[in-house]
């Protein structure tokens, strides 16, 4: 009988033991960790947190990342409760999230009515994610850590000092935020044109205006992330 030296016999024996696991899908995690309880990606999930299916868009993946590390750090006042996710986690989620860019819709963005195949302005402003920056009817709200005043500025005031055309070109390109001196904002508008259609961008803008006079009125939830 052949007698194996020690070290090569505990090689055998822990190559026996061990097993590969693979690792959880990101789909399946953010399932798992109840974030579709809540917040939907293409046209499965909640309600009462904001639609991410375009969250990748809008939000750089270390932003996602510092956010799901702890909402109420950065937002005092969030309904999203801190979730204690392991670090393996929370950096498997913020790859999934930042490349969430619309594909779940495929050519079939939910702010298309089907009657008349007129896009809808404010479902827009709730689906693509604009008022998870910019909060219900545009009252602001959302902190923007280096960015003047550090928040996001409520849109109405702004929004009475632009013309339709100007608007939709701003839309378009996207715009850094108004900085405080020598820091960077942690949150930009990022530019529509690859997004939006020409006909979206005039829905979104047709709504936008509405907010310049009418003021907010929208209590819809879905005004964090």
């Amino acid at each position: 009988m052949i007698e194996w030296p020690m070290f090569l016999r505990l090689i055998f024996i822990l190559a026996g033991c061990v097993t590969v696991s693979s690792a959880v899908e990101p789909a399946a995690l953010f399932d798992s960790h109840g974030c579709r309880s809540c917040h939907k990606i293409g046209e499965r999930g909640g309600n009462s947190g904001p639609d991410l299916t375009m969250v990748g868009h809008r939000r750089p993946r270390a932003w996602i990342e510092k956010w799901l590390a702890s909402p109420r750090a950065y937002k005092h006042d969030t309904k999203m409760p801190e979730q204690g996710l392991p670090v393996a986690d929370r950096a498997a989620l913020a790859n999934f999230l930042s490349e969430l860019k619309g594909q779940a819709w495929g050519d079939d963005p939910p702010w298309i009515d089907h009657g008349d195949h007129a896009p809808d302005g404010r479902r827009i402003y709730v689906r693509a994610g604009c008022i998870a920056c910019h909060g219900p009817a545009g009252r602001g709200g959302h902190p923007n850590p280096g960015g003047r005043g550090g928040w996001i500025p409520a849109l109405p005031p702004l929004l009475a000092t632009y013309k339709k055309d100007e608007l939709i070109s701003k839309l378009k390109r996207g715009a850094k935020a108004d900085a405080e001196p020598g820091r960077v904002a942690e949150v930009d508008m990022p530019g529509w044109d690859k997004i939006l259609s020409a006909a979206d961008l005039e829905a979104l803008v047709d709504y936008l205006l509405t907010l310049a006079s009418a003021g907010p009125k929208d209590g819809n939830p879905q005004d964090d992330f």
